[in-house]
């Protein structure tokens, strides 16, 4: 054996021995069993849950810990408050002229109060002013006599106004009730020289029943 190979063979019984006391000297170290699982950390809706498992070195438990977490939820609902909806549109004014007062409303369902939760704070309503200009006044040489021919009489009965006044955007009567329910034409109400309130519809039926009945009267005689 020459000298080379001699100091080959030292070196590699070396490194082989170096290796053989580092492995029994090398830490044995492995996370642990999981632990349980913790309580939930919420009193009601959903909280987590955790448990854990230490790390061990040669046999021995250290202060580090892995965390494994979940959801969790309780047996309770929590409490849920109640918010206001949107406002509805305003009523429509009980009055054309002379000041009159309307009102909205809102509803507390934005979401509805659950489980227990505080109702919405403040008004479900609220009022403001309307239609408060000046009604016209009844002339004072105003002839009652004018109200027996086909017109429209005011529903305060102290004035009335041709038919053609009527829903033109402009108050003739003196309480406005001539600009009323103008949106649709069938749902005017009028008065008729008996002093009887009737509308387009209300008269039309009324016609149909009649010949109805006419009819049923010809043919049983």
């Amino acid at each position: 054996m020459n000298g080379c190979n001699f100091y080959i063979l030292v070196i590699t019984f070396l490194v082989f021995s170096l290796d053989s006391v580092y492995a029994r000297r090398r830490p044995d170290g492995r996370w642990g069993d999981w632990g349980p699982w913790e309580g939930c950390t919420a009193s009601c809706g959903t909280g987590i849950s955790t448990r854990t498992a230490s790390w061990i070195m040669n046999g021995i438990k250290t202060q580090y810990l892995f965390h494994d977490i979940m959801e969790c939820s309780a047996a309770v609902k929590c409490p849920e408050d109640g918010h206001w909806g949107v406002w509805m549109m305003w009523e429509a004014c009980p009055v054309m002229c002379g000041g009159g007062v309307h009102k909205r409303h809102r509803k507390c369902d934005s979401p509805e109060p659950t489980y227990g939760g505080r109702d919405c704070t403040g008004d479900s309503s609220e009022k403001r002013l309307c239609n408060n200009q000046t009604c016209p006044a009844v002339p004072k040489d105003f002839d009652p006599s004018f109200c027996l021919t086909d017109v429209f009489i005011c529903k305060s009965a102290k004035f009335c106004v041709a038919r053609k006044q009527i829903c033109d955007g402009v108050l003739h009567c003196d309480d406005g009730s001539d600009e009323i329910d103008c949106a649709t034409v069938s749902n005017f109400k009028q008065l008729d020289n008996s002093g009887c309130s009737m509308t387009k519809n209300t008269a039309s039926r009324s016609i149909q029943l009649l010949l109805a009945w006419l009819a049923v009267i010809y043919l049983k005689y």
